[in-house]
């Protein structure tokens, strides 16, 4: 039994992802607040990590380019942030911090909806979403396999785990002050219709994302024979995203 397999409880109500992506907006912000204060050695430096952080916040780059075009799901975002979080976990060197947050974020949420969803957009269309190249984002789907050794199966008490952690969140503090000081609180939910393996928004009646680049140049990287292949690798992780 995968992911899909997730059936939400009534104290927690899925099929609108605005709170979900809120508090995990919050809570990269924090963690990447904390994790600017260290210093970046040329050793850590990785295809996610631009020259210089994007203009745009994390709050912003999730609600109003990845939430807004991409059509994700509350378990899809789940499953990204536990991608993410098993980027860390894998690869212990790894510091998530400004430099490397958005593109972990669209390469995970893509990766999310290609496993969970039946239907989802081709890379093309996440790169225009995320402000990178379709070139780019081919490059980072494969990186972020390899540093999570193509580990993209999620076990329910995993998966349970995180969501309830993330609602936990939501009880302490309502969403809509967790993101006062970053983003205004997004409209109800509206159906979202996503497009085939093939296909684009236009062909379903959403507005395609405008092609912006986000300000990520990237930096200069070492290769990925730093990053552990074995699967199974479980390393302890300076820091998780989710307690």
């Amino acid at each position: 039994m995968g992911a899909q397999s997730h059936a939400p409880d009534a104290a927690a109500p899925s099929g609108c992802p605005q709170r979900i992506v809120q508090v995990i907006a919050q809570l990269l912000t924090d963690l990447v607040n904390r994790n600017d204060q260290l210093p970046v050695s040329p050793a850590e430096i990785t295809p996610f990590h631009s020259s210089k952080p994007p203009a745009i916040s994390v709050s912003n780059y999730l609600v109003d380019r990845i939430l807004k075009y991409a059509g994700i799901s509350e378990e899809t975002m789940i499953l990204a942030l536990i991608y993410m979080d098993l980027v860390v976990q894998y690869n212990p060197q790894f510091v998530i911090t400004s430099l490397n947050i958005h593109r972990l974020l669209i390469t995970s949420v893509m990766l999310a909806s290609k496993f969970f969803d039946d239907l989802y957009y081709n890379n093309a269309y996440y790169a225009r979403v995320g402000g990178i190249t379709n070139a780019e984002v081919n490059n980072l789907e494969m990186e972020m396999l390899r540093m999570i050794s193509f580990s993209l199966y999620v076990s329910p008490e995993q998966y349970e785990r995180y969501r309830t952690s993330l609602y936990d969140q939501i009880r302490w503090k309502p969403a809509a002050a967790v993101l006062a000081a970053h983003v205004a609180v997004p409209p109800p939910c509206a159906p979202v219709t996503p497009a085939g393996v093939g296909g684009g928004a236009a062909a379903h009646g959403k507005a395609e994302p405008a092609v912006v680049a986000v300000d990520m140049m990237p930096m200069e990287h070492a290769q990925s024979s730093r990053y552990r292949a074995a699967m199974g690798f479980h390393a302890m992780h300076q820091t998780a995203i989710v307690s």
